[in-house]
């Protein structure tokens, strides 16, 4: 179901133009967007003092498809298919559509979403009839704990952790907790999975929900050299100075191009602080505060565009366009398949 603000306007093309068309990479992968149909979200949970939840839709395929083909008019796209995390969703209708877009061939890679209730058996039974590449948990499928609590071994269960790592597969890892990256919890449990699991291939999303500068450099500073044992999306990343943190700290090759589409379909930008980050937003959704008003909000382009962007002026310093090609396309096939 398409939402009815999205549209690209003259300003849009007039900055794909100047700034991205002939810097994107022929072909890209994004490693993290969410897939969903009507029928799996008649009990949905919407968290409303989320701004993600308040500005997400459903999005089939096909919406996509409308999407993918305004955004990228000259780039051949595919797809690492998530299901929707919202709470309340049929887990199990929705893991399987996400396993037919894989088997129809319409999305290259697949990721299911676990309940920390099922058993090990049950869990490898849907994981090899899917044919899935790994998991994208989620903390608020654990029930009887304050979210404050939830811990990655909540939400993702012992058993479920040793069918990973006995099929070398990965995990698209939304890291729980306020603290974001470098909660002192997430870096005692990551470090947990990575020498309890040495087959997982951890993908970390949103570079750890680091929209601003602070969390990202204090998980390094915490995790040392095994700030680099992970791999990372930049779904939601826009902050330059964080991309540049990631691309000098990180090995180029453990880093791939995200979206957390169908969140971004909205015209803005962001602001940041060392410790915050605020989303700058033309389109009237509840959180929007219009801070710099109509007049400034009518020169927004795409939020996807000013990533874009962003990704691709800090590639054009560390490798050009090789390193390009590697975050938009070449580290996906080579993580997930490899």
């Amino acid at each position: 179901m398409r939402v009815e603000y999205f549209e690209r306007t003259p300003l849009d093309a007039e900055f794909y133009d100047k700034y991205l068309k002939d810097r994107i990479p022929s072909k890209l992968i994004d490693m993290h967007l969410h897939f969903t149909k009507p029928e799996f979200c008649t009990n949905l949970q919407v968290d409303p003092n989320s701004w993600a939840s308040q500005c997400s839709s459903k999005m089939e395929f096909e919406d996509y498809k409308y999407y993918a083909n305004i955004f990228y008019p000259d780039t051949e796209f595919f797809v690492n298919a998530l299901p929707s995390v919202t709470k309340g969703i049929d887990i199990v209708g929705n893991n399987g559509y996400i396993a037919e877009l894989k088997a129809a061939g319409k999305a290259k890679y697949a990721h299911m979403l676990v309940n920390p209730e099922w058993t090990g058996d049950y869990t490898e039974k849907m994981f090899l009839e899917g044919n899935f590449d790994g998991y994208k948990p989620y903390p608020d499928y654990v029930s009887g704990k304050r979210g404050a609590e939830i811990g990655m071994f909540d939400f993702v269960n012992p058993d479920q952790y040793e069918i990973l790592n006995k099929y070398n597969k990965s995990m698209v890892l939304h890291l729980p907790r306020a603290g974001r990256y470098p909660d002192d919890n997430n870096i005692k449990e990551l470090i947990t999975i990575r020498e309890k699991y040495p087959n997982i291939k951890v993908i970390i999303a949103h570079c750890g929900r680091s929209y601003a500068m602070y969390f990202i450099t204090e998980a390094a500073r915490k995790l040392g050299s095994m700030f680099n044992d992970f791999y990372y999306d930049l779904a939601a990343v826009l902050n330059p100075e964080v991309l540049d943190f990631m691309m000098a700290n990180v090995d180029n090759k453990r880093i791939m191009y995200g979206t957390d589409l169908p969140v971004f379909l909205w015209h803005g930008k962001r602001r940041w602080t060392y410790t915050e980050y605020f989303n700058l937003v033309r389109e009237d959704f509840k959180f929007n505060k219009h801070e710099e008003g109509p007049e400034k909000e009518a020169g927004y382009t795409f939020f996807l565009y000013e990533q874009l962007k962003n990704i691709l002026d800090v590639t054009d310093k560390y490798g050009g366009k090789k390193t390009a090609e590697d975050i938009f396309y070449n580290n996906a096939v080579r993580i997930v398949e490899g």
